[in-house]
Order: C-alpha cells, then sequence, then structure tokens
C-alpha cells in the first residue's frame, strides 16, 4: 500500500503546487480555473487520506483475525494501534485543514474575508499535508513490513503443522 500511496501523495502534492501557483496568479475575473482545481484538490485530498485510515482499519482486523489465537501475537497487536495513533490525528488533520482551504476560499471569492487569510490558511494547509504524507507514508510502510513478516510466520508455521520442512516450496 505505501507504494500506491507515494503515487497519490506525489500526484496531490504536484496538484498542490499548481494550484497554489494559478492562486497567487488569478485575480477575481479570471478565478474559475483556480476554483475548479482547487475543488479537484480537497476531493482528492478527503480520498488519500480517507483511504489510508480505511487501509489500516481493514488491515489491522484482518491481522488480528489472522493471529489473535496466536500466542506470540500480543507484540503485534499493540503495533497495529500505533500505526493508527500516529497516523490518523494526521490524516483528519490534513482533511479538515483541506476542507478549511476550501471554506476561507469561498470566503476570499465572496469577498467575506481578503485574499490573505485564504492564502495563509492554503499555505498552512499544504504544510500539514506534507506532513502528514511523510507520517502516513512511514507508517504504511512499517504496516506492511510487518504483514510480510507475519506472512513468513504463518506460512512457516503452517508447513511444521503440514509435516514439511520450513522454507521449502511444495
Amino acid at each position: 500500500m505505501h507504494r500506491y500511496f507515494t503515487i497519490m501523495a506525489v500526484f496531490v502534492a504536484a496538484l498542490f503546487a499548481f494550484v497554489v501557483v494559478l492562486g497567487f496568479r488569478a485575480d477575481l475575473t479570471h478565478a474559475k480555473v483556480h476554483i475548479a482545481t482547487a475543488f479537484f484538490l480537497v476531493v482528492a485530498i478527503l480520498f488519500v487520506h480517507s483511504l489510508v485510515i480505511f487501509f489500516l482499519i481493514g488491515s489491522g482486523h484482518a491481522i488480528r483475525q489472522a493471529i489473535s489465537e496466536r500466542p506470540w501475537s500480543k507484540p503485534y497487536l499493540s503495533r497495529i494501534n500505533v500505526f493508527r495513533l500516529k497516523s490518523f490525528p494526521w490524516a483528519l488533520a490534513s482533511m479538515a485543514s483541506g476542507i478549511l482551504a476550501a471554506w476561507s476560499g469561498a470566503g476570499s471569492h465572496t469577498g467575506v474575508w481578503s485574499t490573505q487569510v485564504h492564502r495563509a490558511v492554503a499555505v498552512a494547509c499544504l504544510g500539514i499535508n506534507l506532513l502528514a504524507f511523510v507520517v502516513e507514508w512511514l507508517q504504511l510502510r512499517a504496516n506492511s513490513s510487518m504483514i510480510h513478516e507475519l506472512q513468513a510466520k504463518l506460512d512457516a508455521e503452517g508447513a511444521l503443522a503440514a509435516g514439511e520442512p520450513a522454507g521449502l516450496e511444495a
């Protein structure tokens, strides 16, 4: 998953850069492209970070089902919670900051707030998202590594139960 996440995060970061450039170059009479692209950006931000949340929930559930009866499962089960505790606050903050940036952009476009307010919120959103991408990538990579480790352990355990020598393909 961390490989797919890398592709999505790079795409969203590049789209973010494009939206920022459009925002700094647009005036209120030519803001349509910025608004349309920013709308797509917010949807992409919500998608990518919610995907991380759902993946960690789903993989954690699958891991719990696969190893909960094993006597050696306790350290692995606690690591599942660590991945979530480190990722979820950043993912949720990123999604909230994207919504706030869109909201402040609407306020800026309608004249409720100044453009500087929207720019400050958008730059904060960019920073939060970039930090979140790093944290989430590290946790997804650690989660993938643990899944591979557990799969090897379960395969070896299954081979021993079947009477096959461990490490040999049937």
